[in-house]
């Protein structure tokens, strides 16, 4: 076994309250013991495959060599839905065939032939002996990720896949002369609204129209606007975001994660 394991991170909706997220840990020290195991999130909206296709993006930048993802939000569990592993750059994904793995499969780069090797999960050796129908992230996920982590060659997990499951792109879409439609695509905990709507794609002067307000107030900086202002901003994400001074603009507007969002020229 590898002495310096590369780290494993989870991704899911499982939240904090349940046991979900602790069995999938338990079944990775189980078999990797040596690797860390880091939290990226599991507070996704349930069911949310775009919200933590999105999550997943923005970590891209900022994961490790080596690194091992095992990202679990599967409204399809114990369907024909396949489970994934996607090796690309040195690090491996793993995952359901739902869309979730939409920004490893179609990159932030130009794709090119042969970048990304990516294969179904079957072998049954890689896996727990008995899987559940409804929890594949403890059962297949899990053990998957594990073994990747010790060194396993993602390529006999299982054969390869030509067509899996892709999301549309994560952007604003033209919508007439001068404007870009997008969606609230995540609320963080302080009711900051992160957009589809990437910051690349502004116009030089532009305003914003979101839960029945236009918002043409743009800061660098939450400091930059007096406390309970509501403004906008390019997120840390590199998407455009709309926000309150030391208030949540989710409260104030009423929003809810997938409402419209208009950015239009001015």
């Amino acid at each position: 076994m590898d002495v310096l394991a590369p780290p494993i991170f989870l991704l899911t909706d499982f939240g904090e309250r349940d046991h979900y997220a602790g069995h999938m840990k338990a079944v990775i020290a189980a078999i990797a013991p040596l690797a860390p195991v880091i939290d990226l999130s599991h507070g996704i909206e349930p069911y949310a495959v775009d919200e933590a296709a999105w999550m997943l993006e923005i970590t891209l930048p900022v994961l490790p060599e080596r690194a091992v993802v095992i990202a679990v939000v599967d409204p399809g569990v114990g369907t024909s839905r396949r489970a994934l592993v996607v090796c690309r750059e040195g690090r491996h994904f793993v995952g359901p065939d739902n869309g979730v793995l939409t920004p490893i499969l179609r990159g932030t780069r130009a794709d090119d032939e042969g970048e990304c090797d990516v294969r179904e999960i079957t072998a049954p050796q890689f896996r727990r002996a008995t899987a559940c129908n409804t929890f594949h992230g403890r059962d297949i996920f899990a053990p998957a990720g594990a073994y990747l982590a010790t060194g396993l060659d993602h390529q006999r997990l299982g054969p390869p896949v030509s067509d899996p499951v892709l999301l549309p792109p994560c952007r604003g879409e033209p919508n007439g002369f001068g404007r870009l439609l997008g969606r609230v695509i995540h609320i963080d905990r302080y009711g900051n609204l992160i957009t589809t709507i990437r910051a690349s794609q502004l116009f030089p002067r532009f305003a914003i129209d979101a839960g029945g307000r236009e918002i043409d107030v743009h800061v660098r900086t939450f400091a930059e606007a007096p406390p309970g202002a509501l403004f906008c901003h390019a997120d840390s994400s590199g998407f455009v975001a709309i926000a309150v001074n030391q208030g949540s603009a989710a409260a104030l507007l009423g929003a809810r994660r997938g409402d419209p969002v208009v950015v239009h020229a001015r």
